[in-house]
């Protein structure tokens, strides 16, 4: 335990020097994916006891105006066996404004749930995002939601944000992604209140 606890520690460490190094915090956790098509790879360490788990999908953009794109996403959890498919759409104004509404459905528990995420350019490349996860459910009940908060800024080469998530599993938040090229690039996401590390890369076509 002493051990896991110290990897989590490390981590938010790592984390942290980075974003102070860099002076960045932001993640746009709602705008979508700026390619036509991405493949995902996320795997998600568990500090608590050691497990891995992962989720990948693939997913598709269509520019619906102006001001409104959709994505669908479909996604297979290898731990739980279970397929997911997700429908964002996102809703853009002055491109400083951004909402992004998130539906998702397990086929394995036949449960649907809603997210929201906003996104606000500030000036001098600041911004603030704010998700809301869980925010419907089968079941009437805020039991399970989660209400995160972050801003930043965004770099050329990477992008890295820190905040707080509220609520459900309270707890320090940290996001480093860094963009190799155009087409690829590498996430690195602590979340404080679940206390696992999650790895993921993503190649955009």
């Amino acid at each position: 335990m002493k051990n896991r606890n110290l990897l989590g520690r490390i981590v938010v460490t790592l984390l942290l020097m980075v974003s102070a190094l860099a002076a960045n915090a932001q993640i746009l956790d709602g705008t979508v994916q700026s390619a036509r098509y991405r493949v995902s790879l996320p795997l998600t360490f568990n500090l608590d006891d050691g497990s891995i788990n992962s989720s990948p999908y693939i997913s598709y953009k269509q520019d619906i105006a102006s001001w409104m794109k959709g994505v669908v996403f479909a996604q297979y959890n290898i731990k739980q066996e279970s397929f997911i498919s997700q429908a964002w759409f996102e809703f853009s104004a002055a491109e400083r404004y951004y909402l992004l509404s998130r539906s998702i459905y397990n086929f394995d528990t036949k449960k649907y749930s809603h997210e929201l995420a906003t996104t606000i350019k500030l000036p001098y490349n600041l911004s603030l995002d704010a998700t809301w996860d869980n925010m419907f459910k089968q079941v009437g009940t805020t039991h399970t939601d989660r209400f995160q908060m972050v801003g930043g800024y965004i770099h050329k080469y990477f992008i890295a944000n820190a905040g707080y998530s509220m609520l459900y599993k309270k707890g320090f938040v940290a996001n480093l992604r860094i963009k190799f090229c155009p087409t690829y690039f590498l996430q690195m996401k602590y979340d404080g209140g679940q206390n696992t590390f999650v790895l993921t890369s993503y190649l955009n076509m």
